[in-house]
């Protein structure tokens, strides 16, 4: 390692990763460069209505709400856009990752990014971002049905992005580790074996999975939501569409922390010196947390009485627990890291470590809002985008901020300058807690959030607020000019050797979802049983309801599915293929659910039953879109190929379950 590179890293830090290839660094570098551009023109929309508030700006209510709600949207993308590109630039020296599939997750992510300002800033929705139905079909003239659709589809488009990332991360450690129970450390963790998968597997399995589950869960709300754009015959079910709606929106929140953490068990060693090993109870947390993650939402929902009782207590035991397995753990084996390191302290090094106290302190903030008795009086207040701002602000950002910073100063060979080390963080921390602790202190005395105006007298918090978002601001810029320099520098000087490219693994042969005699008689019954649904008695059965005509379309689904399932599955047993989804298998099982639900729009549909041949024909159709899709599945392997295909038709039947008319 060079000498200037031992400047701003442990010596020892060339030991703990290899040197990054020009592949990881472009992409680095375009995944936080974007995020980090949205994010700074969200945080201005953020000052805007901050300042709105406390009376020193005047904007209308209705410029208030469209800001609020691409702010919220913007935020969470920007953070996502970094943190992908973390965890991958991380996760790529140890298993096979494509760059071009990366560029189609990012394209599809900035072009839904777009179609969402779009929507807001031109066509003037304004529902904010969890989009609760039926708010977006009520507009009171503010906003036109294009922009609600425009809206939809720019959201669609991000779940769409993540999704792609998810199948690529996902298939790449369950491959790498010969399936996802190896991938997770089970066998480590039940005393089998003594090795185990570095940290960043462990989360990058659980992001991907849980990722892929909640996409798959957004996608159905969503289409619904476009469906009811497009036919205003379409019921949708209030509840059944709040559960999905912050089923999405909370877990993506959530795996946005988790695709952090990812990242820094690789760059926080770099500066310790010492690697970030696999634990037992490390293992367990990452276990623990594929499943709270996708149960903690509902903690949103404690306030609706038509919710099941043993939904809420299940709610709250999960997002109070969610809190230790991982966050606990890591923030102390961090610290523990660190201490007695001789730590390298930089710019980057620095807002590594002040992220782990966003973290913890805006955990402590989430896992009081799951208590019931305390939810009941601050869920809807000013407490809830306190305690998401500390962690997503004061943590995930910090931590984005800092692997910006760990790439400019890589890059330049040198640290930032001292004046910027301390003064970027000094603003950042003390605006930063400035501007949360004015949003705990007034959400504990009752004001409500999302309102434009705030009850008279509590202007002096809003004040406040705007004062530590402003140095917020200023701490951005000075980081920003201090990024910038180094950027400059690195173009002057030869700087630190971007690793050669590595030589492609050989292609591991594609193990097929189904390989034994009993899954494939499985299957075959399977269908049989599917085939009632094209029956004459269960169609004119099934058009006596909406939720029946889908349910029927589903089975029509899965027949087609089981049967490509099997041939795809005999296909690859007989002539091995490589493993890995090629670029229209990826289509294919993105595009293909997706029609299904958006052809059973009323509209569509009802028209044709007058027609039998147009009947049949509709009806063949969705059984060939689960062809398609059991096809495209194989080509993903025995792990990832049989959960894309399971959520594929769990789609179809979440969708029976809340969409009528």
């Amino acid at each position: 390692m060079e000498a200037a590179t031992i400047d701003i890293a442990h010596p020892r830090s060339a030991e703990l990763a290899p040197t990054p290839t020009v592949a990881e660094k472009r992409v680095g570098w375009l995944m936080a460069g974007t995020g980090l551009a949205l994010f700074l023109l969200m945080m201005l929309l953020g000052i805007t209505m901050r300042l709105s508030q406390a009376d020193v700006v005047g904007i209308s209510d209705s410029w208030y709400y469209r800001l609020l709600t691409l702010h919220g949207a913007g935020m969470l993308v920007g953070a996502l856009l970094v943190m992908m590109g973390a965890l991958w630039f991380v996760l790529r020296p140890i298993v096979e990752l494509s760059v071009k599939r990366l560029l189609w997750a990012y394209g599809c992510i900035v072009g839904g990014a777009v179609l969402v300002l779009v929507a807001a800033i031109v066509g003037g929705f304004a529902t904010g971002w969890t989009f609760l139905s039926p708010l977006p079909f009520y507009s009171s003239g503010q906003w036109a049905t294009w922009a609600t659709a425009t809206f939809f589809v720019g959201m669609v488009l991000v779940g769409v992005g993540f999704f792609l990332y998810c199948i690529e991360l996902f298939t790449a450690t369950t491959s790498r580790y010969g399936g996802m129970s190896r991938a997770l450390g089970i066998p480590y963790l039940l005393g089998r074996t003594d090795e185990a998968p570095p940290p960043q597997v462990l989360a990058a399995t659980v992001v991907a999975f849980d990722g892929l589950v909640a996409s798959a869960g957004g996608t159905t709300i969503l289409i619904a939501l476009i469906n009811r754009t497009i036919d205003d015959g379409v019921l949708i079910n209030a509840l059944w569409a709040k559960n999905l709606t912050y089923f999405y929106g909370h877990t993506i929140a959530n795996l946005i922390i988790y695709l952090a953490a990812g990242a820094i068990y690789v760059l926080v060693p770099r500066y310790a010196g010492r690697p970030w090993k696999t634990t037992k109870p490390l293992a367990a947390g990452w276990l623990a947390t594929l499943l709270f993650v996708l149960i903690a939402f509902s903690h949103h929902l404690y306030m609706d009485f038509a919710q099941p009782g043993w939904a809420q207590y299940v709610s709250m035991g999960a997002s109070s627990a969610a809190a230790i397995p991982v966050a606990v753990v890591t923030i102390y084996t961090g610290m523990m890291l660190i201490w007695g390191s001789r730590y390298r302290w930089t710019l980057a090094s620095m807002l590594f470590y002040l992220g782990f106290l966003g973290w913890a302190l805006g955990g402590i903030g989430a896992v009081l809002d799951s208590l019931i008795p305390v939810n009941f009086s601050l869920h809807n207040t000013l407490w809830v985008p306190a305690h998401f701002h500390t962690y997503l602000l004061t943590g995930v950002m910090f931590w984005a901020m800092a692997f910006v910073a760990h790439l400019a100063e890589r890059a330049a060979g040198r640290p930032t300058p001292r004046i910027a080390s301390i003064a970027a963080p000094v603003m950042l921390v003390v605006g930063g807690y400035m501007f949360v602790g004015s949003w705990y202190a007034a959400g504990a005395l009752g004001v409500p959030r999302r309102y434009a105006l705030h009850p008279p007298g509590t202007q002096a918090y809003d004040v406040v607020g705007s004062i530590g978002a402003i140095l917020v601001l200023l701490g951005f810029l000075v980081f920003v000019g201090a990024v910038l320099k180094l950027v400059v520098s690195a173009r002057t000087r030869p700087g630190e050797a971007s690793a050669a490219p590595r030589a492609a693994a050989t292609p591991l042969a594609l193990v097929p979802p189904v390989r034994t005699s009993a899954g494939f008689a499985a299957l075959a019954g399977l269908a049989t049983v599917c085939v009632v649904s094209l029956l004459p008695g269960a169609v004119d059965l099934a058009t006596r309801s909406a939720e029946a005509h889908h349910l029927d379309h589903t089975a029509q689904f899965l027949l087609g599915g089981l049967v490509a399932l099997g041939l795809g599955s005999r296909r690859a047993l007989l002539r091995p293929i490589p493993a890995g989804g090629t670029w229209w298998a990826l289509v294919t099982v993105v595009a293909a659910p997706a029609v299904m639900l958006l052809v059973m729009t009323p509209a569509i549909y009802k028209p044709l039953e007058d027609h039998d041949l147009l009947h049949l024909l509709y009806h063949w159709g969705i059984i060939v879109l689960g062809l398609a899709t059991g096809w495209a599945s194989v080509r993903f392997g025995r792990v990832s190929g049989m959960a894309i295909f399971v959520l594929s038709v769990s789609m179809g039947a979440a969708f029976a379950g809340g969409v009528g008319g």
